[in-house]
């Protein structure tokens, strides 16, 4: 049965497929998995977050790009009176996703970790121009976005340079995430926060949030401080931790689907 007194969040991150364009050395979700949902079963998911007060439904993957009919699942969201928002590394921004964006008034997260052409080096593979080029047909359609900036110890340096690349694109919102050891990130000690380090980034976002106010939101997201709400692309409803082991399954796919 499904946990029908269960609070929901505003807003819960719905995986719509595990294969990627890119292969970040700290990927939370790298593609272990095939599986995808077909877009009448992710109309049927997102009716049921909406029933149980979700109003954002955040599409992510792997590269949700990937999928061919994006700007479909975009439009089911819309129509379901839930805001999406496509969470992407912009190397692939299709104009048929950004027209759906815009006419359902949904939104874009673009996953950047570097300000200029390096960034190709955490995704390992060629891309920033298209990075950019993705950014830039985001802005000219007034279609509002954000930036996600995963940080790995010892990179701090670069948060205001992040927050100056942010500014300059014209985001509302920019988000650092300290890398946690999941994913391909839990066989790479050189990811592994330790309580001062942890401790040193997160007061160094808080001033610069504070700083840089005036001009755009700076935060931080840490999912050591807070459960991480996800659908997964078999359709089950995690509460994801820090580590992978620590998940907690709430039901599966046919149990949130049942109305």
């Amino acid at each position: 049965m499904f946990p029908a007194d269960l609070v929901f969040p505003t807003s819960v991150c719905l995986r719509v497929t595990r294969r990627c364009n890119a292969a970040c050395s700290f990927c939370q979700a790298p593609n272990t998995s095939r599986v995808m949902l077909t877009v009448a079963e992710i109309e049927r998911i997102v009716a049921a977050l909406r029933e149980r007060g979700v109003a954002t439904v955040k599409l992510s993957g792997g590269e949700p790009t990937s999928r061919a009919d994006l700007a479909q699942i975009v439009m089911e969201c819309g129509n379901q009176s839930v805001k999406p928002v496509v969470i992407t590394n912009g190397i692939s921004m299709h104009a048929s996703v950004l027209s759906a964006l815009k006419k359902v008034g949904g939104e874009l997260k673009f996953s950047v970790h570097r300000p200029d052409s390096s960034n190709d080096l955490v995704l390992r593979v060629p891309s920033y121009q298209r990075v950019l080029a993705g950014i830039a047909a985001s802005r000219s359609r007034s279609i509002p976005f954000s930036v996600n900036t995963v940080i790995a110890p010892g990179s701090t340096d670069l948060l205001p340079r992040m927050i100056g690349f942010a500014v300059e694109q014209g985001a509302r919102k920019v988000s650092f995430i300290p890398v946690v050891p999941r994913g391909r990130a839990q066989a790479r000690p050189e990811f592994e926060f330790d309580d001062a380090g942890l401790d040193s980034v997160r007061s160094a976002i808080g001033e610069l949030s504070a700083r840089y106010e005036p001009y755009i939101d700076v935060r931080c997201i840490d999912i050591r401080k807070r459960d991480y709400w996800i659908v997964e692309n078999d359709g089950s409803l995690w509460l994801e931790k820090a580590r992978d082991d620590d998940d907690v399954l709430i039901c599966e796919k046919s149990a949130l689907m049942a109305l």
